[in-house]
């Protein structure tokens, strides 16, 4: 060792490093030392660039399908009502008897002779609690929209954040450029 000991500094590295080479039986480099610790840096950036990029365009992708999904129920929801309204619009066209009889009784409160009530509630015979408007059957059910239940991430919150994200950037930006540097001669 004596005086020729030139230390870490100056044995250029692991892989030109004769006291840490990793040699095979017949006495040649092991495939192991060939390998260049820089695409580690350069994959690593890499996907951290493709996370940037493609995380906050997934999350408009999303937001999107979720209008047109719910433009889509709510579409379905009128078509219903308009059928509905289509349907009580032709039984009134063609007078159907027992859809005269019935707005007979709701609207002009007169009951055909020999017919009586057939509900009798307490609350229905309160002036000016009953309903008299055919509207609220010919209505469909409400429509349900669809909810969003988004992915609650950290690389998900980096990504979308506007103070973060630049930084992201930078930081696969740097590895890549780490990853590119060639190796040091010894």
């Amino acid at each position: 060792m004596g005086g020729q000991d030139k230390g870490w500094a100056g044995r250029g590295g692991f892989a030109d490093n004769p006291d840490v080479q990793s040699l095979t039986a017949d006495g040649h480099r092991a495939p192991i030392s060939y390998l260049d610790a820089g695409w580690l840096y350069v994959l690593a950036g890499i996907a951290l660039l493709a996370a940037v990029v493609i995380l906050p365009a997934m999350d408009e992708l999303a937001e999107v399908r979720l209008q047109r999904d719910r433009a889509l129920v709510i579409e379905q929801h009128k078509s219903l009502r308009l059928k509905s309204y289509e349907t009580y619009l032709g039984a009134v066209e063609r007078e159907d008897p027992a859809l005269v009889m019935a707005l007979a009784a709701s609207q002009l409160n007169q009951i055909p002779q020999g017919r009586t009530l057939i509900v009798d509630f307490p609350e229905t015979r309160m002036l000016g609690t009953a309903d008299a408007s055919v509207f609220g059957a010919l209505e469909p059910a409400p429509a349900r929209l669809p909810e969003r239940q988004k992915v609650d991430s950290i690389l998900e919150r980096w990504t979308s954040s506007d103070t973060l994200r630049p930084w992201l950037m930078v930081g696969g930006a740097v590895c890549v450029f780490i990853g590119m540097l060639p190796r040091a001669k010894a």
